[in-house]
């Protein structure tokens, strides 16, 4: 018998053994800082959207546990960009085994669906976190005309490190609103 194994796969299954053995997670909803290292090394570098879709995958891991949701949970998010890989690495759903899909609608909504009872729950940005996120953005593009190592540009590397505190060690409440679907079509 002859496997092959899709790299994708097997990349996707370690990194969800490095997360599951190597986290411990106080099920406060704010991820574990070993959690936010290997999404870094997963994704590349650190950003505000990875940071978001962290945030969204576990609160709306947690929520829908916390509703008895059973089975496999498969996510959709509606934009393609940063946060899909934050989602990846929280929630345990992956594109290769396609239990992560996204619907290019542009907006940063994630519904969290378990196979088992069909509970669902959709995840949101608050709007003081999207906020946030875009001022990063925008302090990073300025940051990148200024001359590395100048005290201005280092000045803006500072906010936008603040920025990323907030975002990773804020209460749960301030960063995400999470809804119980079940019951509803999600669309």
């Amino acid at each position: 018998m002859n496997l092959k194994i899709v790299p994708c796969v097997a990349f996707a299954g370690v990194m969800a053994l490095a997360v599951m053995g190597t986290n411990s997670y106080a099920g406060d909803g704010n991820p574990p800082p070993a959690l936010y290292s290997q999404l870094e090394a997963f994704h590349g570098h650190v950003c505000a959207g990875t940071i978001f879709g962290a945030r969204l995958g576990l609160a709306a891991k947690d929520a829908l546990k916390e509703a008895g949701g059973t089975g496999r949970f498969t996510a959709r998010y509606y934009e393609l960009s940063c946060p899909v890989d934050g989602i990846h690495v929280a929630a345990g759903t992956t594109y290769c085994n396609k239990a992560l899909t996204v619907q290019e609608q542009d907006e940063h909504r994630l519904v969290l669906t378990a196979s088992g009872n069909k509970r669902a729950v959709e995840a949101r940005l608050t709007k003081k976190a999207e906020e946030l996120g875009l001022k990063s953005r925008d302090i990073g593009e300025k940051a990148k005309a200024l001359a590395i190592g100048s005290p201005e540009r280092l000045n803006l590397e500072r906010e936008i490190e603040d920025i990323y505190a907030w975002l990773k060690n804020a209460p749960t409440s301030e960063v995400v609103n999470v809804t119980h679907l079940s019951g509803t079509k999600a669309s």
